[in-house]
């Protein structure tokens, strides 16, 4: 298996980055230039590379292998990319198809670090036949040379999987098809969709927004190749111009129905994060209204969290009986909205699940007796992460953000392995890929959430809100007066293990274990820190949502 590259291009100062922001010392490696443009990175012991790094587009992509196939980069070097098997120049399958079994995040500083990352299988054997996919509207009628005005458009996808030849005895089967909206996933049919038939018909109702829609589909065969993708240029008239509205859902527990459990600073910190981008959005006009929906105390339980969700994802309209009022406020998302959800509180890991632990957790026990059957009542009674999963897959919005402070939440961008795709895998990080989502997690030790008490707030929501956007901390490089989504977020994983060094070296530092089994550790200077977790796609969006401006840096 060897790689057809359709560009020459030397190897970009960002491939050099990228070696020298890995947490290893490089020399304990070999780097080699080749005027195949590729850079290969050795280790003195070993006759074989252990990555091969591509750049494209002057820089502007890059693509890192492994010797089996394992892969990470940009998008538009998946695109540039065939992988070529059994040295036949026509055997060829693109490596985008490959995403769900063999891409993995993070694959050259895992190399970098020591470990040794290995596809789950071989490449060469997996069945590489991909389905065929077409998309069109379902009136039959060419989408790109004409206005549409109607706000919701059918469409029509017809899929057909790849017939038996001389290697299989059956079709390549069709399962888990995507629909994608500029970029973000709108709807899922997952499984068998064709019911092991050779062919079949999909149809959806969807909404169109003023200007470009292009509309994208693909699905997998049974061993999770994924097809080309199928493409519709909608053009949406001027007439559906409209001005989103900023939910903005909180939810804080100071005061748990098991008092054992109660916070300090939930409560505080999800009215700040709410009234601060109440107040900055208003000022910044970029909606024609922001709905904060705050969900405290006795209020924030499992059935009125879900609701909430529910509403924004279309699946509730009619007003709702027995809820807190501000629910009712909620319609469902539109494509011009945004949706933000902060949560603070309880969490809990378990396995490879994640839970919020709402008001009402069901455990009303001692905190430090929990058994087998008091945890088993207490999930069951939480959030996990596949319900939210679940809620966010259904709202259609153009900006997401989710933030949860809450104990051990870095579980919630977990999988089973950490190779987790932006195709075909479950999970978080997936939606993160497939919807523009930004998830933005602190996992932090109860201890450390109480005793915070010079911020008056949890450690993230500090570094968010006064830091990052009231003192304008956040506006990176290019500091130009605007604090993007992305940057707000980044600079809450770089700021909060700072202030966690700081706290373990201050007066109270003795009392604060941010790692389990550091209670154990005397010195706190000697004691481990946690690093907020961030999940986003890595393109940027055309039109990423300003959080802030810094008054005296526009340019």
């Amino acid at each position: 298996m060897v790689l057809v590259c359709g560009r020459y291009e030397g190897i970009d100062e960002r491939v050099i980055e990228h070696l020298a922001t890995a947490e290893i010392s490089i020399g304990d490696f070999i780097v080699s230039g080749g005027e195949d443009a590729t850079a290969k990175i050795w280790s003195p012991d070993n006759p074989q590379p252990l990555s091969t790094l591509l750049s494209f587009n002057d820089g502007a992509d890059w693509l890192v292998i492994s010797p089996d196939g394992l892969f990470d980069g940009s998008a538009e070097a998946w695109k540039s990319i065939l992988w070529r098997f059994a040295a036949n120049t026509f055997d060829v399958a693109p490596v985008e198809a490959f995403f769900n079994e063999f891409y993995y995040p993070g694959l050259l500083a895992d190399v970098l670090a020591g470990k040794k990352p290995r596809a789950s299988q071989n490449i060469a054997r997996v069945d590489r036949r991909q389905p065929q996919v077409k998309l069109k509207l379902a009136d039959d009628r060419s989408g790109s040379d004409r206005l549409i005005s109607s706000r919701k458009v059918k469409v029509r996808i017809q899929v057909t999987e790849a017939s038996r030849d001389e290697t299989h005895s059956a079709g390549s089967g069709v399962r888990d098809v995507r629909l994608f909206r500029n970029g973000s996933l709108i709807k899922a049919w997952r499984g068998d969709v064709l019911n092991s038939l050779s062919n079949g018909t999909l149809e959806e109702t969807i909404s169109i927004v003023a200007g470009e829609n292009r509309l994208t589909a693909y699905a997998f065969n049974k061993d999770n190749i994924k097809s080309a993708d199928a493409t519709l240029l909608l053009k949406g008239a001027d007439s559906l111009k409209r001005k989103g509205t900023a939910y903005v859902l909180i939810a804080g527990v100071n005061e748990y129905a098991n008092p054992q459990f109660n916070l300090r600073y939930a409560v505080a910190d999800a009215l700040e994060f709410g009234n601060t981008l109440l107040q900055m959005q208003t000022k910044l006009g970029n909606f024609s209204h922001i709905e904060v929906i705050p969900l405290l105390n006795q209020d924030a339980t499992r059935a009125n969290i879900l609701a909430g969700l529910g509403r924004l994802a279309g699946k509730d309209s009619e007003p709702l009986g027995n809820v807190p009022a501000v629910l009712n406020r909620i319609k469902p998302a539109e494509p011009e909205d945004a949706v933000i959800v902060y949560f603070a509180g309880h969490g809990t890991a378990q396995k490879t699940r994640f839970y919020l632990i709402p008001h009402d957790l069901g455990y009303d026990g001692p905190i430090d007796r929990l058994d087998e059957a008091g945890l088993t009542s207490m999930l069951s009674h939480s959030i996990s992460d596949r319900e939210l999963e679940e809620a966010f897959e259904h709202i259609d919005a153009i900006d997401l953000l989710m933030v949860i402070d809450a104990c051990n939440s870095g579980q919630a961008l977990e999988s089973e392995e950490k190779r987790r795709g932006p195709m075909n895998s479950k999970g978080l990080a997936q939606l993160a890929y497939e919807k523009g989502l930004y998830i933005l997690t602190a996992a932090q030790g109860y201890q450390a959430a109480l005793e915070a008490a010079e911020l008056g707030h949890g450690f993230l929501t500090y570094a968010l809100v006064e830091e990052g956007l009231k003192n304008g901390a956040a506006d990176s490089d290019p500091k130009d007066g605007k604090i993007l989504i992305r940057e707000w977020v980044d600079y809450a994983v770089a700021r909060v293990p700072e202030m966690q060094e700081a706290a373990l070296q201050g007066s109270r530092g003795l009392k604060i274990v941010f790692v389990p089994g550091d209670e154990n550790v005397s010195d706190p200077s000697k004691r481990n820190v946690q690093r907020p977790r961030v999940f986003y796609r890595r393109e940027v969006e055309p039109q990423p949502l300003v959080v802030e401006k810094v008054p005296g840096r526009d340019r």
